[in-house]
């Protein structure tokens, strides 16, 4: 059977669904993915597929059910580790009336979701971890090396990941808010008792992001021949710091490359409850975690256990001398994070991989998406010229658009194939694939 699966976010997802394709071409399986388009495949066929579905596509998990296929939620966000609040949780179990299987990145999440869906289909719940962790094993520390960083910013860097999106969306907090509240997925998005717990949330974060621009500022003036690296949520608005910090030649805010080709030169990792915390901790790297203000609800309480606590400038200088977290210090992360991260002992992706494989057992038919016609192709041009020409019109319209480009930029087929060569490098026994660009920013990966 075809595997399909729709990103949103290209530059957090892209890395992880492309190590699981390979996994799911050694068990014989095609995938097709990208943005919109590939759901714009799967509404327009009737054939049996496999669909992932990572962000709650109701009307296209029920055409996949209609049609004798198979819905597997894969959720990029994870259930938000299980420290959401009770409403939040309540909306990401709605999946289970229309999803085949949901798979979760650890226990704790799975008996948070048992508790809140019926009994008679908890069976449909299963720990797997998340594939995108499963790089972050010293092994893919190559995978992840950018040379054009470190020839930039050389080896020892500071790096300040902001996750702010809250209150420093790049479309406005009311204009976000709204949006989401329209959507059926998130219409808790309108309520006035969330929204309220929202804007104390908002308060929070921006008092905690004006605590990080003081930190950069004091580290450039302690540090002056080391980079300060500011790297915001894709969600941010960047000049909200840029503009903080233009009078400091050795700060720089940006958006550019992943996450994790910063982490892999940085000589330190600051966050305060960002998932990049726990990435920089399994990528075997000195983590400071920032807290001037006491976490609230909405926090993600488990990443702000991760790290040197510091709760104000001094002491982030203090443990911005430590070369790494100590051994003892690091597996007690790695004991407390197991029930969260099943890919703490396992891999993801080949679980994952065999558990489509079953499904697929039942069902030999397999359709092959075939790449869009003149027509098809040029329409798919022009919506992603005409965001391009969009994207620079002042206010609200260009920051929305920006916003969108930032979630999913043009991907070029060559580094599609570029990162599962690497990818096949750490892991040769991984099988080699052909890529077919079908149209702008979609893809079909097959076993060869």
């Amino acid at each position: 059977m075809l595997c399909a699966i729709q990103l949103e976010i290209l530059v957090r997802e892209l890395d992880g669904i492309l190590y699981q394709t390979l996994h799911l071409a050694a068990n014989g399986l095609p995938t097709l993915l990208g943005d919109r388009m590939v759901n714009e495949y799967i509404n327009n066929g009737n054939a049996p597929l496999i669909y992932f579905d990572s962000d709650q596509q109701e009307a296209t998990n029920s055409h996949v059910l209609k049609n004798d296929g198979v819905v597997i939620n894969l959720n990029c966000e994870g259930q938000g580790f299980a420290d959401d609040p009770i409403d939040m949780q309540k909306n990401f179990a709605k999946v289970i009336n229309h999803t085949t299987q949901i798979c979760l990145w650890g226990d704790r999440q799975k008996e948070m979701l048992a508790s809140l869906i019926p009994s008679s289909r908890t069976d449909a719940l299963i720990t797997t971890g998340y594939p995108s962790f499963d790089l972050l094993q010293p092994k893919f520390q190559p995978f992840y090396h950018n040379d054009t960083i470190s020839k930039q910013h050389g080896e020892d860097y500071i790096l300040i990941n902001t996750s702010f999106s809250m209150f420093n969306h790049e479309m406005g907090f009311d204009y976000y808010v709204k949006m989401l509240s329209k959507m059926d997925e998130w219409k808790i998005y309108g309520t006035p008792e969330y929204q309220e717990s929202l804007r104390q949330r908002c308060d929070h974060q921006e008092k905690t992001a004006l605590a990080l621009i003081e930190v950069a500022q004091v580290l450039s003036r302690k540090y002056p021949e080391r980079h300060i690296i500011i790297r915001p949520h894709p969600g941010e608005n960047s000049s909200y710091y840029s503009e903080k910090v233009k009078d400091h030649d050795n700060i720089f805010v940006t958006k550019k490359y992943s996450a994790r080709e910063w982490i892999a030169s940085a000589g330190a990792v600051i966050h305060h409850d960002c998932t990049t915390g726990m990435e920089a901790m399994l990528m075997g790297k000195n983590v400071i975690q920032f807290e001037p203000y006491k976490a609230i609800e909405g926090s993600a309480l488990l990443m702000t256990q991760i790290g040197h606590k510091s709760t104000c400038v001094t002491e982030v200088l203090q443990n911005i001398e430590h070369k790494t977290l100590p051994p003892d210090i690091r597996q007690k992360y790695l004991s407390e994070l197991a029930p969260y991260l099943n890919n703490i002992n396992s891999n993801a992706a080949g679980k994952i991989a065999q558990l489509a494989a079953q499904f697929a057992e039942s069902n030999k038919q397999t359709w092959l998406p075939k790449p869009l016609g003149l027509i098809g192709q040029a329409k798919c041009w022009r919506k992603y010229v005409s965001k391009l020409l969009r994207a620079r019109q002042p206010g609200r319209n260009g920051r929305k658009v920006r916003y969108a480009l930032n979630k999913f930029p043009r991907l070029r087929k060559e580094e599609v194939v570029e990162k599962l060569k690497r990818l096949r490098e750490v892991e040769p026994e991984l099988p080699e694939v052909s890529v077919e660009q079908l149209c702008l920013n979609t893809f079909l990966i097959k076993p060869l």
